[in-house]
């Protein structure tokens, strides 16, 4: 009787002395929790601004000389730039440039004429052979001719110009937009001929509520999007619309980043503000909605230190998105905030953590 007594107290000293072992075992080992980084994310106001676009300035086609219109694109045509839209009878012109080039020419031989004359009575004016009013004479004659010249060549420069201006080319991607002139019309110097509108040259006008604008910085501070593509502010205007009391903004644009942009065509572009948190210390930033808690009226995080202790941070909802939470907190882009496990959980707690990704 005595040996099963003592069979069974040795049975359960054993028993307990494994268990004590084993739950010293079990008491080394850190708690395994999964972890999800930190998103960075700005803080920013969005606003939506109404816009249009505005048509360039009109190029116009206009005569630089006296001369019939010989061709005219129709109205409604697309030219390319370079392309000829209107076109001018030069013979008269270039009959004018021909006599230009012969009176030139005979100038030229009197000025020699009046040179060498000159310079031969001044070699006899030692021996007074000639008289200082002849030699004056010939002075003024080979002036006279030699200013004329000048004169005859700034004509020849000017006629030859308006010769080459009589081809008129688009100087970019047009559209006819008006014709005020018929081929077989004799055109006066500066007479309209046609009007074209640019295609590649429109600009987008945006209007801003005055404010809006409650400090110097806040556009210079914003970017804007159109189609999710950024798109550059390129100016803004100096004067409210008395009527809406709103600021205009015009922006860059070209007909290949747009190309579906008409004149006239009203459309939004979003304005997008960041937004500066109150204190230095404070971020603000993503987390996974799962590992924001409720203490009473607290919201809480468990996030992870260098040595992979636990610490509990407390942080602010400001916005909710899906699967995640926007927050100020001290919590950094990139910091390690425990979404599972985090239950019993205790401060400076030493963990295992497991990345959601890696899961």
């Amino acid at each position: 009787m005595r040996n099963s007594q003592f069979r069974a107290f040795l049975a359960s000293c054993i028993i307990s002395t494994t268990l004590f072992s084993s739950s010293s075992i079990f008491a080394d080992d850190s708690r395994a929790v999964l972890v999800e980084a930190a998103h960075p994310w700005q803080q920013a106001i969005n606003t939506r601004l109404f816009c249009s676009v505005l048509s360039p300035p009109l190029h116009q086609v206009s005569s630089h000389t006296e001369a019939e219109l010989t061709q005219v694109k129709p109205v409604g045509s697309i030219i390319k730039a370079g392309e000829l839209v209107a076109a001018q009878d030069g013979f008269y012109l270039s009959q004018e440039i021909e006599i230009i080039r012969t009176d030139i020419a005979i100038t030229q031989s009197q000025l020699i004429y009046a040179e060498e004359e000159l310079s031969r009575l001044e070699k006899l004016r030692s021996a007074d052979m000639v008289s200082p009013s002849h030699l004056n004479s010939l002075k003024l004659n080979a002036d006279t001719y030699r200013l004329t010249k000048q004169r005859l060549e700034h004509q020849l420069t000017t006629a030859e110009y308006r010769l080459e201006r009589l081809q008129h080319y688009a100087r970019t991607d047009s559209q006819v937009v008006s014709i005020e002139a018929n081929p077989g019309e004799r055109l006066n110097s500066g007479q309209r001929i046609m009007q074209l509108l640019p295609l590649k040259e429109n600009q987008i006008e945006c209007s801003l509520p005055e404010e809006k604008l409650n400090n110097e910085n806040l556009l210079n501070r914003s970017s804007f999007t159109f189609r999710d593509q950024n798109i550059p502010l390129r100016n803004i205007s100096h004067t409210v619309n008395p009527e809406t009391q709103n600021l205009n903004l015009y922006f860059e644009t070209e007909s290949e980043q747009f190309p579906s942009l008409l004149v006239g065509q009203r459309f939004e572009i979003m304005m997008r503000t960041p937004l500066s948190t109150k204190k230095t210390q404070e971020r603000v930033t993503k987390v996974p909605s799962d590992a924001v808690i409720l203490e009473g009226d607290q919201y809480k995080i468990w996030t992870l230190d260098s040595d992979q202790r636990a610490v509990s941070t407390e942080v602010q909802i400001i916005d909710t998105l899906k699967g995640h939470f926007v927050v100020r907190s001290t919590i950094k882009p990139g910091d390690l905030v425990v979404v599972l496990g985090y239950e019993g959980l205790q401060p400076n707690e030493t963990v295992s953590p497991t990345k959601r990704e890696n899961t």
